[in-house]
């Protein structure tokens, strides 16, 4: 009898918890979550009262909340690296010493 070499992708992440997302999902988007909701219950704007708070609350809250998704799920294939690499990997080389010749 013959085996079966069954292929493995090794690049993809292995989804751990709840079977959607896998532990560096979970750590961006979980506590962006919790921050972007308590900010929109507990936050106060100076200067702005009334109805126009909550409203700016609300997009603000939903702009991060739409970030960590980002950051979380999108990957670029062109640099074979998820957006929130891609954007540490950036920040790295904007901050390290360059050598110029």
């Amino acid at each position: 009898m013959s085996e079966v070499v069954v292929p493995i992708d090794l690049t993809e992440e292995e989804k751990e918890i709840l079977a959607i997302f896998s532990k560096r999902q979970f750590m961006i988007v979980f506590p962006t979550i919790f921050v972007a909701l308590s900010f929109l219950i507990f936050g106060n704007l100076p200067f702005v009262h009334g109805f126009t708070d909550i409203i700016i609350r609300f997009i603000f809250s939903l702009g991060f909340f739409i970030l960590a998704i980002c950051l979380a799920f999108i990957k670029l294939d062109k640099y074979e690296q998820y957006l929130s690499e891609f954007v540490l990997t950036r920040i790295k080389f904007k901050r390290s010493q360059k050598v110029y010749f």
